[in-house]
């Protein structure tokens, strides 16, 4: 691709051609190469169901039953009016002998498609399975129930075991019932985050519009002098500011990949650590376990303090904000660097002391035998001694 190829186009020619080099490791039965190509693909689209279809396929035939649930499970989270999507996860249950769910998956699918044959020969595949499991269970129930009544002593001992844990648990104390009630509620506030209606989000103009520059330009900026400690700030990395949702931090990703991946940089070596920089800043801010709005409120807080400090010291305002919005993000790597190397040094204390308890125990195993082989030695020239001293007092006489 040529390198002025930065608009909206370019990372769906990428994805595209990482797809269809996937279909054909498929065709040719090289799972493990065509699970590549899709994840270098969903590495630049998320968002894309069919590649997760297809990588879910992959899986299936690898045996990977549990990646591929996931990749089903994404598929249906992403296109649910997709019938195929259904197919896949469902095929992935029956994988996991899931086979109830899996047969409730089909069905799902074949709502959208009734004339879908394969998710017709899916479900009765799924049916037939579920059948011959709940026969299976009920035989094994069946010759469990039967031992169960032949030993009377065991059953007796079983209920008595039951009265000591309901005695247990009538002994609970006030902070144990207290743990149980405040874990309902909190159950209860979870599920019903989850049931809430979710606002829709789209990319803002301001960035769709933005020139990123080149590849070259982007692989310097990233790799520039200390970008250890620049690039701690995602935003950043990602050429975006705070008031960026995460449409923009998802479609900044796509279009950064782009520019920077080693596939379209071909000879440039570093464009490998390039494109890893955007991947790490991603991952930040795509929304994992809240950290998104942290890392936003890390910035904020350190625009804040660029503030005082130009009231204090004068200078260029946007300069101070930057250095301090620098620190911050700084200070908290330091104090994590700080906390693993404390880690590690606990760590080599504990095999240390491990270490010289095991010598010790060693030497004491050593000087014990060798104690007692020289007590036994002793014991045996005392008896000799005893038996020739009355030997010569027998001749004597």
């Amino acid at each position: 691709m040529a390198e002025e190829s930065t608009g909206d186009e370019a990372w769906k020619v990428q994805v595209a051609a990482k797809k269809s080099e996937g279909d054909e490791n498929f065709q040719l039965g090289n799972y493990r190469e065509a699970v590549k190509a899709y994840t270098d693909a969903i590495d630049i689209d998320d968002e894309n169901h069919i590649l997760y279809s297809n990588r879910c396929a992959c899986l299936l035939k690898l045996s990977e039953k549990s990646r591929a649930l996931r990749d089903g499970e994404k598929c249906v989270s992403l296109a649910p009016s997709w019938a195929k999507g259904y197919g896949r996860l469902a095929s992935a249950q029956h994988s996991l002998t899931r086979y109830a769910a899996a047969a409730d998956t089909y069905r799902k699918g074949l709502k959208l498609d009734p004339e879908n044959a394969a998710l017709k020969a899916g479900l009765e595949a799924s049916m037939k399975a579920k059948a011959a499991k709940a026969k299976r269970e009920a035989e094994e129930k069946a010759a469990e129930e039967v031992a169960k009544a032949a030993d009377e002593k065991a059953a007796a001992e079983k209920e008595a075991a039951v009265e000591k844990t309901e005695e247990k648990m009538e002994d609970k104390t006030e902070d144990d019932l207290l743990g149980d009630f405040f874990g309902d509620i909190a159950a209860t506030v979870e599920a019903k985050q989850s049931t809430a209606p979710k606002k829709e989000i789209k990319p803002q103009e301001k960035y769709k519009e933005q020139n990123l520059g080149t590849s070259s330009e982007n692989i310097d900026r990233l790799l520039q002098v200390n970008f250890a400690w620049k690039n701690l700030n995602p935003f950043n990395v990602m050429m975006l500011d705070v008031d960026a949702n995460i449409e923009d931090v998802k479609l900044r990703y796509r279009k950064l990949s782009t520019l920077v991946h080693p596939d379209k940089n071909i000879g440039e070596e570093r464009a490998k650590d390039a494109f890893d920089e955007v991947k790490r800043a991603y991952n930040i801010l795509k929304d994992t376990e809240g950290q998104f709005e942290y890392t936003k409120s890390l910035v904020v807080a350190g625009r804040t303090r660029g503030e005082e400090v130009h009231k204090g010291s004068g200078g260029d305002l946007e300069d101070c904000k930057a250095k301090e919005v620098m620190k911050v993000f700084a200070e908290i790597e330091a104090g994590r660097r700080k906390a693993e190397k404390n880690k590690l040094a606990a760590k080599k204390r504990e095999r240390a002391q491990e270490d010289e308890e095991s010598a010790k125990l060693k030497h004491d195993y050593k000087f014990n035998k060798s104690w007692e082989g020289e007590e036994r030695k002793e014991k045996r020239v005392g008896n000799w001694r005893d038996f020739s001293n009355k030997k010569r007092k027998t001749s004597d006489k």
